[in-house]
């Protein structure tokens, strides 16, 4: 599912450097892109993950359009799964220099459907909502309104990501027994996993996110951690 994503409707991003980038569109012919007001492609990919209900870490990548490597960063913060995400996606947008064109990709449902569905509907009544005759603010409306910003900067399309497993697990296979009960070996052993050809992992963030089940599984790659401090002093 891939959805666009701009702080206007239509699709119209502010440029950065001269003038206004639009949306292309087949039925019209003579509007063109200016190739200097976007600036570049990236792909952002967002993850989180829970330790506690109320704590855990965000993680993001960014990647050129050609898998290139930009900079991905990680910490460990107190908050639900949806506020580690968006997280993520807050210091992902926030981490790119100038107006460019961003695919974010989650496997968060509420970050997603949040962006396309619900952010328009926040940004007209300034992330408040009444409730029981009191107006307060959206849930999470701190990291929507800085998502909010980037959005005026940044042409960004989301793209939600999940994945299941649907191979039926292994049944476990019974060894025959001789007459002193001892279980025999009717196979022959298998080669040790050392001895068998090492898969090159992929150079990419991306798909190394997706061969590895996306967010659902695993631990964080070993890399130099980044707090959130270095990036509030960058």
């Amino acid at each position: 599912m891939l959805q666009s994503i701009d702080a206007t409707s239509p699709l119209v991003v502010p440029g950065a450097i001269k003038g206004v980038a639009k949306e292309m569109s087949p039925r019209d012919g003579n509007i063109e892109i200016p190739s200097d007001n976007i600036v570049s492609e990236y792909l952002l990919v967002c993850e989180a993950r829970s330790t506690t209900l109320m704590d855990g870490f965000w993680q993001f990548s960014l990647e050129t359009a050609g898998g290139e490597p930009v900079f991905s960063a990680q910490d460990n913060e107190v908050g639900d799964l949806n506020r580690l995400t968006l997280l993520a996606a807050v210091r992902g947008l926030e981490a790119i220099e100038g107006a460019s064109t961003v695919t974010l990709i989650s496997n968060n449902r509420y970050l997603i459907r949040s962006l396309a569905d619900s952010l328009p509907r926040w940004r007209e009544n300034n992330f408040v909502w009444e409730h029981f005759g009191r107006r307060i603010d959206v849930q999470h409306a701190d990291l929507w309104r800085r998502i909010d910003r980037a959005l005026q900067i940044h042409r960004v399309e989301a793209c939600l990501v999940s994945s299941r497993l649907v191979s039926p697990e292994p049944r476990a296979v019974e060894s025959p027994a001789n007459a002193d009960g001892a279980n025999l070996r009717v196979d022959s052993p298998h080669a040790s996993a050392a001895s068998g050809p090492r898969i090159k992992p992929p150079n990419d963030r991306l798909r190394q996110w997706l061969l590895g089940g996306g967010a659902s599984s695993g631990s964080a790659p070993a890399r130099r951690r980044i707090r959130t401090a270095d990036l509030l002093d960058s």
